[in-house]
C-alpha cells in the first residue's frame, strides 16, 4: 500500500474514533438528559469501532502481501486475535466513558480505579501480542509475522494518539 493510502485509510479511521471520543466527553451527568446523551454516545462508539475494524482488516490485507497458502492459516487467527483484542477494547471504552461519566467531579479513589484499569488494559493487550505471536509463527515466515505486528502496532498507536489527544486531563 502507498504511503499515501495508508494515511487516507488510518486517518479515516482516527478521525472517526475521534469524533466518537469527544461526543462521549461532551456529556454531563449532572443533565437530565445524560443517560440519552451516554447511550447515544455509546452507540456512535460502537458504530465507529465497527468501521474501525473493517478499515483495520483491510490496511492488514493490503499491507501483508500474503501467498494464498499464507491467507489460509493467516485469517481464521486473525480473526481470532482481533476478537480478543476488542474485548480489550470494549475494556478501554468502558473506561473511556467511566472517566467521561466521573471528569466533572473526579474524586481520587475513581481516578485510582480509572488508572488500575488503564494499567490492567495494557497488560491484556501485551499479553494477547505475546500469546499470539507463536501462533502467527506457525502460519506465517518471522519477516512477515513482523510486519504484522508493525501494522498493528502503527493502528493502535494512532488511535491511542488519537484518543489521547481528546480526552481531557483530570483536573
Amino acid at each position: 500500500m502507498g504511503n499515501k493510502a495508508w494515511f487516507v485509510v488510518t486517518g479515516f479511521c482516527i478521525a472517526v474514533l475521534g469524533f466518537s471520543a469527544r461526543v462521549a466527553l461532551a456529556q454531563q451527568p449532572a443533565q437530565p438528559q445524560a443517560d440519552e446523551a451516554r447511550a447515544q454516545a455509546i452507540e456512535e462508539i460502537q458504530l465507529t469501532r465497527a468501521a474501525i475494524q473493517a478499515e483495520r482488516q483491510v490496511i492488514v490485507s493490503t499491507a501483508m502481501d500474503l501467498s494464498p497458502e499464507e491467507m489460509q492459516g493467516f485469517w481464521p487467527l486473525y480473526r481470532e486475535y482481533r476478537l480478543e483484542m476488542i474485548k480489550v477494547g470494549d475494556r478501554m471504552v468502558t473506561l473511556i466513558t467511566t472517566y467521561a461519566d466521573n471528569y466533572q467531579d473526579l474524586i481520587d479513589e475513581v481516578a485510582d480505579k480509572l488508572l488500575n484499569e488503564f494499567v490492567s488494559i495494557e497488560k491484556e493487550r501485551a499479553r494477547l501480542k505475546a500469546k499470539y505471536l507463536p501462533k502467527f509463527k506457525k502460519v506465517l515466515p518471522a519477516k512477515k509475522v513482523v510486519r504484522f505486528y508493525q501494522i498493528e502496532n502503527k493502528l493502535d498507536v494512532a488511535i491511542l494518539a488519537e484518543l489521547a489527544e481528546e480526552i481531557p486531563l483530570a483536573r
